[in-house]
């Protein structure tokens, strides 16, 4: 049973061989949480010092990552090596064998955080992860509503992360999201989950009062339906900034143009379709007078469905955030931070093995390009450091303990490795797989350097000078054509990061 908001002393540290930042407690005084809720200067997982957070939610532009609520830090609140996660979703014959065909319901969960002795704990972990979003340049939560259940009521999910979205830091917001594909054309619960953001000082609003509401699937239902949703509203004496999220907002566009303040696209992970997003921003500004909410995507993978878009490593990802940039976007949708069903966390994920290195490279590479748009500013590098991005097999690997084959929706196919430097000066980048080392010169700045896969444990490197900077090997051992040894599919770009301080592990 989920219970209503009372004040916890929670805290976390992110630390390992190598990375600090630490993520301070739900108390305090409001200044003091402005000024406790930063990340330290010295966090060797990234190659920038990160601003304070007060710099960050100051600015007009805004950073909100989708929260899928279904994927919570923690099931049951049970050790990790045994909760549901490792018990069910990652098993191939998890939850009765529901999902035995496609390998498994999930092939990543969050990090373990062990059990929580206070009986909020629920609580506990949302403000756990409202830290790791404002550590990582996030500035509030698009909160995705499927049911009336989870969104009314002092024990729902979203009355739950309104609340310790508050107590963490009141500048950080949540932008409620009903599903249309899942409430449909549910009046009720539509207006329902609205009035409850409503009801919170953590609901996001304009500067001229109004609440900012956005719907997934929006174009599901009519201009008309919502024309009388947003009346009903504003007869409650909630005045609503709408922007719609559609799958593909451009056929929706001129329709709903009279009952909006701005568009939002659901977008996809592909390098090609997140690089020509500039021009949407553009659309929206020049022939509707409309601001945007432009998505970045890590990954799509949906291993329940056996499908996948090629994402590129980490292409598609910085492509998006360059057109969100370089277009002049208002606001951000990181599509997703929990939606581990679609693979599309920005969170840090794992494995059933636990560990800490080995899904931490979206979430730390936000940082970089979630200042620079906030700021204006590209943010200057100030150490080196080495982000990875890989698979374990091939797309075409065997895959004989399951049945369904894997199907690619959208991209261009590609099985590479990427090292993405950024680099204080000029070096000699190196990754060296299968017994054989490639090499590529990379400027000062960014590089992103690739090598076809190929079967072992790939290593990495920076060099000046003829020695090594930074060596190290990637945590994820890399298998051929015959598959991994569970017989099983997994598409997932498995991602981290090093400096001279060593790995990073959150």
């Amino acid at each position: 049973m989920l219970r209503p908001y009372t004040a916890i002393n929670v805290s976390i540290a992110i630390a390992a061989c190598l990375c600090l930042l630490v993520f301070p407690a739900a108390q305090g005084t409001a200044d003091s949480l402005h000024q406790n809720s930063r990340m330290s200067g010295d966090d060797s997982c990234l190659p920038f010092t990160m601003p304070a957070s007060d710099i960050l939610f100051s600015s007009q532009k805004k950073v909100f990552a989708h929260y899928f609520y279904p994927f919570p830090l923690s099931v049951e609140n049970k050790p990790a090596s045994d909760d549901y996660y490792n018990r069910n979703y990652l098993s191939p014959n998890g939850e009765k064998g529901k999902w035995a065909a496609n390998g498994g319901f999930l092939r990543q969960r969050p990090l373990p955080v062990g059990e929580n002795s206070d009986h909020n704990w629920q609580l506990s972990n949302m403000q756990r992860e409202v830290r790791m979003a404002i550590a990582r340049g996030i500035t509030g939560f698009t909160f995705d509503v499927l049911s009336a259940k989870e969104a009314v009521g002092a024990d729902s999910h979203l009355q739950l992360l309104l609340n310790a979205a508050h107590a963490v830091d009141p500048r950080f917001k949540i932008v409620v999201m009903p599903d249309i594909s899942a409430l449909k054309s549910d009046a009720e619960a539509v207006i329902g989950s609205i009035a409850t953001a409503a009801a919170s000082p953590a609901g996001y609003r304009l500067d001229d009062g109004r609440l900012v509401v956005t719907a997934f699937n929006a174009g599901a239902n009519s201009p008309d339906w919502w024309a009388t949703v947003l009346a009903q509203l504003k007869a409650r004496g909630i005045a609503v900034a709408f922007v719609p999220t559609f799958l593909g907002w451009k056929g929706q566009a001129g329709a709903f143009s009279p009952l909006s303040h701005g568009f939002a696209d659901w977008g996809t992970a592909t390098a090609e379709v997140s690089g020509s997003m500039k021009g949407d921003v553009q659309l929206a500004h020049n022939n509707y007078g409309k601001i945007f909410m432009l998505p970045v995507d890590p990954q799509q993978y949906r291993p329940k469905d056996s499908i996948y878009w090629e994402a590129g490593n980490s292409a598609a990802f910085r492509n998006a955030w360059t057109s969100a940039i370089d277009g002049n976007a208002e606001w951000v949708q990181l599509v997703t931070w929990s939606d581990f069903s679609e693979s599309s966390e920005l969170e840090p994920y794992t494995d059933a093995t636990l560990r800490t290195d080995i899904g931490t490279g979206f979430y730390d590479l936000n940082a970089f390009y979630a200042t620079w748009f906030l700021t204006g500013n590209q943010p200057p590098i100030t150490h080196d450091v080495l982000y990875f991005f890989y698979r374990r097999e091939p797309a075409d690997a065997k895959s004989p303990a399951q049945s369904t084959q894997n199907k690619l929706v959208s991209g261009t196919p590609a099985d590479d490795i990427e090292l993405l430097a950024f680099l204080t000066s000029p070096g000699e980048l190196k990754i060296t797989i299968g017994g054989h080392t490639s090499v590529q010169q990379a400027s000062a700045g960014i590089t992103s350097f690739k090598v076809h896969t190929a079967a072992g444990t790939p290593t990495f490197a920076l060099a000046r000078g003829g020695s090594d900077v930074i060596s190290f090997a990637g945590p994820i051992q890399i298998f051929g054509g015959g598959g991994l040894p569970s017989g099983v599919i997994d598409m997932t770009y498995w991602s981290g990061s090093a400096s001279k301080a060593g790995v990073c592990s959150l």
